[in-house]
């Protein structure tokens, strides 16, 4: 359904909503996929689908709510949901449900955002889709013969329109694309596997990808060095000077950090006290910064919240001192944080959550790092870069950590638990290999042992973010490398188990 349509629809619905003393809120949405997985130059699977419906969340005038959805989008649907949603809510009343009056608060909003896609869903057929997909996974095949090979393309269009009876009323459309390489190489009776992947927001990316090759590059050397890590040495435990890419850098800033900043979690948050944000908190060195904010053609792109708001690009912390945090409209004042437009929600059929969008972890200490090179030459560049400006520390393993393969956080005690690709010692100049190692310590230690970056901004690590049984598109990332000093509440060592 397009943007238009769903506009009137939700207008239609709002109109039944108007003779209601309280609040009320719908939100629509349509949602088309295409997708596809090759592996050993076979499709394994080709799957279309689409989906559309609408949730209806009402408020009394004390602020219970009641909640309802539907995947039927008609008129008379429209007004039994409307009539559902304001029963649920007066029930909810009824039974003494904690109240939240903090909706009627926001200002009336009115947007309806152009579609930033440069080819529409569906331009290129999908046919030829799967044509421009099977020649790019049959360049791995020659391009490294020794991985196996799968590759996986899929792309995706939501449209959203949110319309409050204060009369807000925003439309927009998110679309995003990915292209994934996996390869799975062998050594001595050991195996290996890697995901290199190039994210965008429509099929333009398999155009790019066929003209300059670069994901290939990338997933190539990927899979040579999982081939060195087959065969590599143990590192042994301990506490060393890191150098991590910014796959687990997002990784650090998202799960570690970005989920403590949460307005619904400040009661069980490292980052809270007695329910209210520890703002003014110094979490970190001066010139380190946390960010997070949307941005255009990002696969975590969401212009404005779920609940009708803008949502707000913030600096969460500053020179190393926590500013402010992700605050949706519901429970960001109580938690002492203004309102962001942190909402989101994975679907029609859910209550928005405060959530992430992009995060960034960036510091102002920054050394330049040559681009476009093979990954063995970029670590080599990297070992001479640290040389010259005095940053390798003398009598100890200088470790580099590449790839994230995500982990745990405990976000009420700051512990985090992750896991990399493979780990190089940059202080030797043969460059010696190591097996992954589990990345393990303190949050707050961890932010506080960053004394500097190598390269230029990269924000495309991309994944999914799941909290409370909704998943939501996240991404980020910070410079190309970051430095971190030692630290006794940051350990290296282990196995992945």
């Amino acid at each position: 359904m397009e943007q238009k349509e769903l506009k009137t629809f939700v207008q239609t619905v709002l109109t039944e909503a108007s003779t209601f003393e309280g609040y009320v809120i719908v939100r629509a949405q349509s949602r088309r996929e295409w997708s596809m997985r090759l592996s050993n130059g076979r499709f394994e699977r080709v799957s279309t689908g689409e989906d559309h419906g609408f949730g209806v969340q009402a408020f009394t005038e004390s602020g219970a709510t009641g909640f309802a959805s539907s995947d039927v989008l008609e008129k008379e649907v429209g007004r039994k949901l409307v009539a559902k949603a304001i029963q649920l809510a007066r029930r909810n009343e009824a039974l003494g449900t904690k109240p939240n009056r903090q909706i009627w608060d926001t200002s009336k909003v009115r947007a309806e955002e152009v579609n930033p896609a440069q080819k529409a869903f569906g331009e290129v057929p999908l046919a030829d889709l799967e044509e421009q997909v099977m020649t790019l996974h049959s360049r791995m095949k020659t391009a490294f013969s020794q991985a196996v090979w799968q590759t996986s393309y899929r792309q995706a269009e939501e449209v959203w329109c949110i319309g409050r009876t204060d009369g807000t009323l925003v439309s927009f459309a998110v679309p995003r694309a990915v292209l994934m390489h996996q390869g799975t190489v062998r050594a001595e009776g050991k195996a290996q596997s890697t995901l290199s992947h190039r994210s965008g927001m429509d099929v333009s990316i398999l155009y790019a990808e066929l003209e300059d090759h670069s994901l290939e590059e990338k997933a190539v050397n990927r899979a040579k060095f999982a081939q060195a890590v087959c065969t590599a040495p143990q590192l042994p435990s301990g506490h060393y000077p890191l150098i991590i890419d910014y796959g687990l850098a997002k990784g650090l800033a998202h799960e570690a950090f970005g989920h403590a900043v949460e307005s619904d979690h400040m009661n069980e948050s490292v980052l809270g006290e007695k329910g209210k944000l520890r703002i003014g908190l110094r979490v970190a060195r001066p010139g380190v910064h946390i960010i997070d904010g949307p941005l255009v053609g990002d696969w975590a792109y969401q212009p404005y919240s779920a609940n009708g708001l803008l949502r707000e690009t913030v600096t969460i912390v500053k020179d190393g001192v926590l500013e402010a945090g992700l605050g949706d409209v519901f429970s960001g004042p109580e938690a002492g944080m203004p309102v962001t437009g942190a909402g989101r929600a994975e679907s029609y059929t859910n209550v928005p959550l405060p959530r992430m969008s992009n995060i960034r972890l960036l510091v102002d200490r920054l050394l330049p790092l040559p681009s476009s090179l093979p990954l063995m030459d970029e670590v080599k560049s990297i070992r001479e870069i640290l040389l010259t400006n005095g940053e390798l520390l003398e009598g100890q393993k200088n470790l580099l950590l590449l790839g994230y393969r995500g982990g745990q956080v405990n976000p009420k005690t700051g512990d985090f638990v992750f896991q990399c690709d493979g780990i190089i010692d940059v202080a030797d100049p043969d460059l010696p290999i190591y097996q992954p190692s589990i990345f393990s310590g303190k949050i707050l230690s961890a932010l506080e042992a960053i004394r500097g970056g190598l390269g230029e901004g990269c924000f495309d690590a991309i994944g999914t973010c799941g909290k409370g049984g909704q998943a939501v598109p996240s991404s980020g990332g910070s410079h190309r490398y970051l430095l971190m000093d030692p630290d006794q509440q940051v350990s290296l060592g282990g196995t992945l188990g």
